[in-house]
């Protein structure tokens, strides 16, 4: 009766997996056919859907890969010491200000879209309007571990420790409570990253012909008709979301990660 309890439950994990990742592995097989009809591989083999990726969006990769980097190092700053902040205040409101500082990822990226256009218009042409899009939306996946990891064991008590032994409120941070939270900041930054590289609702009303991102690039492969060109621009974007991914992984299940804490 077990070994058929366990065999059912393995048969239920491949079907789901199947039904996950089926759609993702035609997708980049699709990506090297000359034209994808009813028979995939009927015209042949081609790598030039590759070619015409990065001729025709290869700038949207590069601008991309900054503006998520940019977002990474603003929220690594805030998230950090906002979470460090909040984690020595002692006041019955801090939980009120938490909730409202995640709202950010609860509201649909459209509202903070066009709340941003009314607000800082100006902003738009340059692509800072967008940073401060993605900042403002990926804040909370960074405050929130930090804090959470911080909650996780009494960082309070090493902390005035030290403050008794005369150390300052920024000598404390990094010498006493960044190496033990360093694991929890590095997974927050890799879940901020890829947040930001795949947000589309909002890119799509902040995008401008000079700052078009690789999910609003991809739209415009698949709007095209050519699934071809849409294939090989996904299967490009799997490229950089799997490593980022198994990274976040790792990082759960490191043995350093656990001892500082988790999430």
């Amino acid at each position: 009766m077990q070994t058929a309890g366990k065999a059912l439950v393995y048969v239920l994990v491949f079907l789901i997996s199947a039904l996950i990742l089926s759609p993702l592995l035609f997708t980049v097989a699709g990506s090297f056919a000359v034209y994808w009809g009813a028979d995939m591989y009927s015209a042949g083999v081609t790598l030039s859907w590759y070619a015409k990726v990065f001729e025709k969006f290869g700038h949207t990769i590069g601008f991309t890969l900054v503006l998520a980097f940019c977002t990474v190092l603003v929220n690594t700053v805030l998230g950090t010491m906002a979470g460090y902040w909040f984690y020595r205040w002692k006041s019955r409101w801090v939980f009120v200000l938490e909730e409202l500082l995640s709202l950010p990822i609860a509201v649909p990226g459209i509202a903070i879209a066009l709340a941003l256009i009314q607000t800082y218009p100006a902003m738009r042409a340059s692509g800072a309007l967008m940073l401060v899009g993605h900042v403002i939306i990926t804040f909370p996946l960074m405050f929130r571990t930090v804090l959470g990891t911080l909650r996780t064991k009494d960082f309070r008590t090493l902390d005035e420790c030290a403050a008794t032994l005369g150390a300052g409120p920024m000598y404390r941070f990094f010498h006493v409570i960044f190496p033990s939270i360093r694991g929890a900041i590095l997974s927050g930054a890799v879940m901020v990253f890829m947040l930001s590289l795949g947000e589309f609702n909002m890119n799509f009303f902040l995008y401008t012909p000079m700052t078009v991102t690789l999910p609003i690039g991809l739209y415009e492969a698949y709007s095209t008709l050519r699934i071809e060109l849409g294939s090989a621009y996904t299967t490009l974007f799997l490229a950089m979301a799997i490593p980022l991914m198994y990274l976040l992984h790792r990082l759960n299940q490191s043995s350093a990660f656990s001892r500082n804490g988790g999430v």
